[in-house]
């Protein structure tokens, strides 16, 4: 159960996140049109995660808008 909580926190139909890569500067945050991408900011992670998968819409502007690749398409 809480193994699937976590993918659906990383992961839709449409894109998988590597929180890795990410250097929490939030650019994705306001680029996504359904308010699909939060911030993650404690007790030293600092990465963006999915909130709500079934309302992303694959739009991929979160691909487009990161500078460190932290979204990779999956379709």
């Amino acid at each position: 159960m809480l193994f699937s909580k976590l993918k659906k926190r990383m992961a839709t139909p449409f894109v998988a996140i590597n929180p890795h890569n990410c250097i929490a500067c939030w650019e994705c945050i306001p680029a996504c049109p359904k308010q699909v991408l939060r911030k993650v900011d404690f007790l030293g992670h600092r990465h963006v995660k999915i909130i709500n998968a079934d309302a992303y819409i694959g739009c991929n502007k979160c691909i487009r808008t990161c500078p460190k690749g932290v979204f990779t398409s999956l379709k």
